[in-house]
């Protein structure tokens, strides 16, 4: 897999649209702190990203820029496996 940090980008998209699902009244649906809480993880792998000299780490942080302020999530990150 030539882009792994994408790869787990896409899981946190995931893990927040099923958490919207069970919201709950400490959490509301597409609340500020579920966004917050998204958007952190992001960030975190845009660090980890940037750690290991990956070109990931920038669309990452963009993306969890804009999430932050715009409240619109991201569309799945496209992920390049290797060839066989």
């Amino acid at each position: 897999m030539r882009t792994p940090f994408l790869a787990a980008a896409n899981k946190v998209l995931s893990m927040y649209e099923r958490r919207q699902l069970v919201a709950t009244a400490k959490a509301p649906a597409h609340s500020e702190s579920e966004i917050y809480w998204a958007c952190e993880k992001l960030r975190e792998i845009a660090g980890a990203a940037a750690y290991a000299g990956s070109a990931e780490a920038i669309k990452l942080s963009t993306a969890a820029e804009l999430w932050s302020k715009t409240h619109k999530i991201p569309e799945p990150f496209t992920v390049i496996f290797d060839e066989a």
